[in-house]
């Protein structure tokens, strides 16, 4: 591996700053603890509750919950990009978990789900993707969110079945917590109050009341259902038990997962630093939860997400770092290992009630109320990703909301008037004088500006407009506001350059953005169009579409002396003689130069009469040879450190023009006229410094020109 791959290796993998992973600050440590602790107790209700959602109320789903909040808890905390990030299994994950658990084939299945997940999401961090989950719309993000709540509500209704006194008093206790103390972890006090009065009253029919069906509507269980054993040590951590069969039918379950979990994580980081002031690191982020995820089901535990509520909980008490998600993972080990015995007796339906006031808490309201003033699509498309995310699977809601909030953003861009004729009124005419306002009329010279990204959704109506007023000589396209163009519209320029070709007319491009010019070199489009007719002002195109009816000719341009593949950028060389050998080799390689060894003599032999230096650290070198071509060539050199030109006066140079005069005399003269009179522009120097590529410097110098006046 040579120099420059290690250092852009090196220089990716910045951000993810894997030496600092090893690094812990404990000058917070008393914070981190406290907020460690406080979140761990909010942290195991939930946990329990949604591994047992997960299992669709299979009471081994409550461990595989609490091993799923131990191990993404502390993996996720350790590699994340978020310092105060709580993860464990959450609502909106396990709602996708259950619906692997019920059509997938059970346990085995839900776990190898959640391993092809972590490893989706450590692609999404590697591949730097963070940035991009962000993206999904508002509407979508409520409507699966809400559709999750009410999902999460229902599913409980059996296990709610099994006591339902018991599921009432905990959301009571839950409900009125918070009315003496907000402060107070609500879930866990709900929990508790319902554990004890089932032990303790186990024996009161009431309390055993369950619903039962149409005939016999009320029954007495015989026991309240519980969680049952816990166990005290971790499982020797193995692969889940499927066909290959299998492992293919989960891989696109677990991309969803994936994905949910990137966007409900990434939320909660941004939620996180909004509370404490910090900045997270979105792909970093990814990563740590991608770890977490595929190592927690090799010991049994269900993939999770950054919590918001935990990770809110943690930051209110204090924490400031790291540890403390990693403090809240181990006290959940100290519950697994001493406490299991009393977990064992927690009642399946307190922990439905809990789940059930989670789902209230999810439930967002305001959206919903806005409706009668939203916008009628987005209210569509929120309402019918709940209705998908209740009626069909989450899978297919997020899928389908996706899919519309798509075409509803690319019926609106192709709605936006991408294209406006520019009428003589305007703000920019107005600054016209009247003669020329009569000159552009009378030479059918119309001017359009292009508001917008020009990309398929608004191809065929860019399209359709400009060849309404296909009448005209010149055709001027302002693309000043133009910040991207893809393929499509890319094309649909070609066509419309193609048709005007063919009919002697003219296409002029104005005020082009460096990503748009990359996206039309690399297409080809810009040889069509022709490098001079882009033109850097509006005035000048003006003046110049005025010349081209006026004398049928186009002005002269410097890049039409300059092929690409004669523009050498940040070369190295120790002296002039040195650069020289250089250029002129690369000008023999792209068969310019015939005769290398009598054109370098040519050269020197002009140096030694009069150094071409010109001023502001540029030379223009030049040779004559009788075999070479009758036209000038010019070969252009940007170094990469500045070299000692002239040894008697120590005057150095940073730009070097080369040029073949061959035997046009005028053409040379007028290729020096346009570089020693354009260089000196402080603008266009600085451009020529700055451009990121060689094409970037051929777009500049097809700016620099010689006018019919000048």
């Amino acid at each position: 591996m040579d120099i420059s791959s290690r250092a852009f290796i090196k220089d990716y993998f910045k951000e993810f700053e894997f030496p600092s992973i090893l690094k812990f600050d404990f000058s917070h440590f008393k914070q981190d603890l406290i907020g460690g602790m406080t979140s761990a107790i909010v942290a195991l209700p939930l946990a329990l509750g949604f591994g047992l959602l997960s299992y669709n109320g299979n009471p081994q789903g409550a461990v595989a919950g609490l091993y799923g909040a131990i191990f993404t808890g502390i993996l996720a905390s350790f590699f994340g990009g978020t310092k105060q990030q709580i993860t464990g299994p959450t609502g909106g994950m396990t709602v996708v978990l259950t619906d692997v658990y019920i059509h997938y084939g059970g346990v085995e299945a839900l776990l190898a789900a959640c391993i092809v997940a972590g490893i989706f999401q450590i692609g999404f961090g590697l591949l730097k993707l963070g940035k991009y989950v962000s993206l999904v719309p508002y509407p979508v993000i409520v409507g699966f969110t809400n559709g999750i709540a009410i999902l999460i509500f229902i599913q409980q209704f059996k296990t709610f079945n099994s006591a339902p006194i018991i599921a009432l008093v905990t959301m009571a206790i839950i409900f009125v917590v918070p009315k003496i103390n907000k402060n107070l972890p609500k879930s866990l006090f709900g929990l508790l109050f319902g554990s004890i009065l089932a032990y303790l009253f186990s024996s009161i029919d009431f309390l055993r009341l369950q619903f039962g069906t149409i005939q016999s509507p009320f029954t007495i269980a015989d026991a309240i259902s519980t969680i049952g054993t816990i166990p005290s040590s971790f499982q020797i951590p193995s692969l889940p038990h499927i066909q290959w069969e299998t492992w293919q039918k989960v891989v696109p379950a677990g991309f969803t997962i994936s994905l949910l979990g990137a966007i409900e994580t990434l939320l909660a980081s941004v939620v996180a630093d909004n509370a404490s002031n910090t900045r997270h690191n979105s792909n970093k982020e990814l990563v740590g939860q991608g770890i977490g995820n595929f190592v927690a089901p090799f010991f049994g535990g269900v993939a999770g997400t950054g919590a918001i509520v935990r990770t809110m909980v943690n930051i209110r008490a204090g924490a400031k770092t790291k540890i403390s998600g990693i403090i809240h993972g181990v006290i959940l080990i100290v519950v697994m290992l001493f406490l299991g015995g009393l977990a064992s007796h927690i009642p399946l339906a307190a922990l439905a009630g809990v789940l059930m006031m989670t789902a209230i808490g999810m439930f967002e309201v305001e959206p919903i109320q806005l409706i009668p003033k939203s916008p009628l699509p987005d209210s569509f498309v929120m309402l019918t990703t709940i209705a998908i995310t209740v009626f069909v699977d989450l899978i297919t809601a997020v899928e389908v909301g996706m899919v519309m909030a798509a075409f509803l953003f690319i019926h609106r861009m192709s709605e936006m008037g991408m294209v406006v004729q520019s009428d003589l009124n305007d703000s920019f005419n107005a600054s016209m004088d009247d003669a020329k306002r009569e000159i552009l009329e009378k030479n059918k010279i119309i001017i359009y500006d292009i508001e917008g990204p020009l990309f398929f959704g608004a191809a065929r109506s860019f399209v359709d407009t400009v060849e309404k007023n296909f009448d005209v000589n010149v055709i001027i396209l302002d693309i000043e506001n133009v910040p991207i163009m893809d393929t499509t519209g890319a094309l649909a320029l070609e066509n419309i350059v193609h048709k005007l070709y063919t009919d002697n007319k003219k296409l002029l491009i104005v005020g082009i953005r460096p990503k748009v010019r990359e996206i039309l070199y690399d297409l080809g489009v810009t040889k069509k169009i022709g490098i001079g007719n882009f033109i850097p002002t509006m005035d000048e195109a003006i003046q110049y579409s005025i010349d081209i009816v006026n004398n049928n000719i186009a002005h002269e341009h410097l890049a039409s002396y300059i092929s690409e593949n004669l523009i050498m950028i940040d070369v190295s060389a120790k002296s002039k003689e040195e650069l020289f050998l250089t250029m002129i080799a690369r000008a023999a390689k792209t068969g310019v130069i015939k005769n290398k060894s009598e054109f370098l003599q040519s050269v020197v032999e002009r140096e030694l009469q009069m150094p071409t230096n010109i001023g502001k650290n540029v030379a223009v070198p030049h040779g004559r040879v009788k075999s070479e071509k009758e036209n000038i060539v010019v070969i252009f050199a940007r170094l990469a450190e500045e070299i000692i030109y002239e040894e008697k006066t120590g005057e150095k140079v940073k730009f070097v023009f080369l040029v073949s005069t061959g035997t046009n005399e005028k053409e040379y003269l007028t290729a020096l006229r346009m570089i020693a009179k354009n260089i000196q522009n402080d603008a266009i120097y600085k451009r020529l410094l700055t451009a990121r590529n060689e094409s970037e410097i051929h777009h500049i110098f097809s700016e620099l020109k010689i006018t019919n006046k000048s």
